[in-house]
C-alpha cells in the first residue's frame, strides 16, 4: 500500500469513527440515516465516471462539464460509443486518429469538472497491435487555463506512449510546463491487444509542492514530484488518442473504457 493509500485509509477510519460515536449518541433514530457506503471507498470518493453504457458520449457531455476536442479528423470519425469491443458490460469508447501530410492527429473527450486539488484520474485503454507508434502515441493528457477561467488553453502534461529499440511500447511522461520528458529507468512494457488501465494523480501546484504519479494496471511506473504542475487552478483531463505525423496506419482506432475521476485510487 503506497502511502498515499495509507493517509487516505487513516482519514477514512476517522471519519467512520466520528458517524459511529454520533449515532451511538444519537440513539436507533440515527441508525437509519447512517450511510457509511457513501464513506471513504465508495461513491463519495468517485467524482465521476465514464462507462459508455449508455451507448453515447453523455456521461462525457451531458451535464455541460465535458466535450470531445479533435484535430485533423474527419467529422465521421469523431469519438463515439461502439460495441466492437468493452473491458466491462457492452460498450466502450471509440476514438480515431489520422495523422498525415506531416500533421499530428488528435482524437479526446475532455472533462474539465471535477477537478479537486488533489485526485486520480483513470481509464482502461485498447492498444490494438495493428498500429506502429512512431515518435509518440499520447492516451491521456491535462490541459490548463493560463488565465485560470477556462480559456486561453495549453497542455500541461501528457503520458504517451514510446517505441522500445528492442520492441514494443513503454509510456513516458512529458511536462510541456519545464520540456522535461521522464522515461521508466526500467521500462513496462504497454501490452497490446489487451485492456490496460492507466492511473494518473494530479496534485495542482503552481509552486514547487506539486506532483504526478503514473500507475499501469497498478504498478507506478513514473513519478514527479516537489514541482509546479499547472499554470493555474483551472484544469481540463483529456482522454483518448493522439499521434505524430509518424504513426501508422492512418486512420487508426484507439479503445478506452471505464474512465474516473476520484479522491482516493479505485
Amino acid at each position: 500500500m503506497t502511502a498515499k493509500q495509507i493517509v487516505a485509509r487513516v482519514r477514512l477510519l476517522d471519519v467512520v469513527a466520528t458517524v459511529l460515536l454520533a449515532c451511538f449518541l444519537g440513539g436507533p433514530a440515527c441508525a437509519k440515516q447512517a450511510d457509511l457506503g457513501s464513506i471513504g471507498d465508495g461513491p463519495a470518493s468517485v467524482l465521476w465516471r465514464g462507462t459508455f453504457e449508455p451507448g453515447d458520449l453523455s456521461e462525457w457531455t451531458g451535464d455541460g462539464k465535458g466535450g470531445v476536442y479533435t484535430q485533423n479528423v474527419d467529422s465521421a470519425d469523431r469519438p463515439s460509443a461502439t460495441m466492437t469491443m468493452a473491458h466491462n458490460g457492452r460498450y466502450s469508447g471509440l476514438v480515431t486518429i489520422a495523422p498525415k501530410a506531416s500533421m499530428m492527429s488528435t482524437s479526446y473527450l475532455f472533462r474539465n469538472q471535477p477537478s479537486p486539488p488533489q485526485g486520480y484520474y483513470s481509464a482502461w485503454f485498447y492498444v490494438p497491435s495493428t498500429i506502429a507508434v512512431g515518435a509518440w502515441l499520447s492516451l491521456t493528457h491535462f490541459s490548463g487555463s493560463e488565465t485560470g477561467d477556462g480559456k486561453n488553453l495549453a497542455a500541461i502534461w501528457d503520458v504517451n506512449l514510446y517505441p522500445l529499440s528492442g520492441g514494443g511500447l513503454a509510456a513516458q511522461l512529458f511536462d510541456y510546463l519545464t520540456g522535461a520528458n521522464t522515461r521508466q529507468a526500467n521500462p513496462v512494457l504497454f501490452p497490446v491487444d489487451a485492456w490496460t488501465r492507466l492511473d494518473v494523480y494530479l496534485s495542482k501546484a503552481t509552486g514547487p509542492t506539486g506532483e504526478v504519479t503514473v500507475w499501469q494496471d497498478g504498478v507506478q511506473i513514473l513519478q514527479k514530484s516537489n514541482l509546479v504542475t499547472v499554470s493555474s487552478d483551472w484544469v481540463q483531463w483529456d482522454a483518448g488518442g493522439a499521434a505524430d505525423a509518424t504513426t501508422l496506419p492512418s486512420p487508426a482506432n484507439v479503445y478506452m473504457d471505464d474512465a474516473a475521476i476520484s479522491l482516493v485510487p479505485l
